[in-house]
């Protein structure tokens, strides 16, 4: 049971942590209007989840693979680990809706990036290939040596993942969250975003063991 709440917890805080470069993200476009400036900045949730070691779910979902004897642990961990990080996201959402309340232009930038999730017809692509490049983050982060090099290995992907439109389903939620506007669309959105993530990252971790298998016969 400690060992369960201890994985909930650490999931509150990478929620918080994607909340907070997502804020970072909604800032940065609403101080220099710079897209690729402010989808640079949104990285530091994940480098703040990999240096902390939290447990977010589209940075897990992907080494399921890498623990096959461990299935039903895995088929419960992930869940908890998903329900932290809604709740760390959403929460912080919330809270900057309300303290921004009174700054209307920063407020309808949260909501136009919410819609513009919401609207997308686009939005299958856009999940798998943001838990793709979310893994690759991940990834390079932990088989990086050099720490400048894993900083970057989880810079340049998730740059690419923001500037790209490609949807995160943590990040959706703090957008929501901030938005304060929710509807049934919204729910959809996120069940979605989750599946084509785990989708994505499964694809990319599959053709990481097949790679190493087919290596490995050579």
């Amino acid at each position: 049971m400690k060992s369960l709440l201890k994985m909930l917890l650490s999931g509150i805080y990478a929620g918080l942590a994607i909340g907070l470069g997502s804020f970072g993200y909604i800032l940065t476009r609403y101080l220099t209007n710079n897209t690729l400036l402010a989808s640079c900045i949104f990285s530091i949730g994940l480098t703040i989840v990999c240096l902390s070691r939290f447990n977010l779910y589209t940075g897990k979902v992907g080494v399921f693979l890498d623990k096959r004897g461990k299935v039903i642990e895995n088929l419960i961990n992930l869940p908890i680990m998903l329900i932290g990080n809604t709740v760390g996201a959403f929460a912080l959402g919330i809270l900057c809706h309300f303290i921004f309340l009174n700054v209307a232009d920063f407020q309808q930038l949260a909501v136009d990036v919410s819609i513009g999730k919401t609207s997308s017809t686009m939005v299958v692509a856009e999940g798998i290939f943001c838990g793709a490049l979310v893994y690759v983050a991940v990834y390079a982060f932990n088989n990086f040596q050099n720490l400048a090099m894993k900083i970057l290995g989880i810079i340049t992907p998730i740059t690419l993942v923001v500037y790209s439109g490609f949807q995160h389903c943590i990040a959706n939620m703090f957008y929501f969250g901030m938005a304060f506007n929710w509807n049934i669309d919204m729910l959809w959105n996120i069940l979605i975003v989750i599946l084509t993530n785990s989708v994505g990252a499964l694809i990319v971790s599959g053709l990481v063991h097949l790679s190493a298998i087919v290596s490995g016969q050579k």
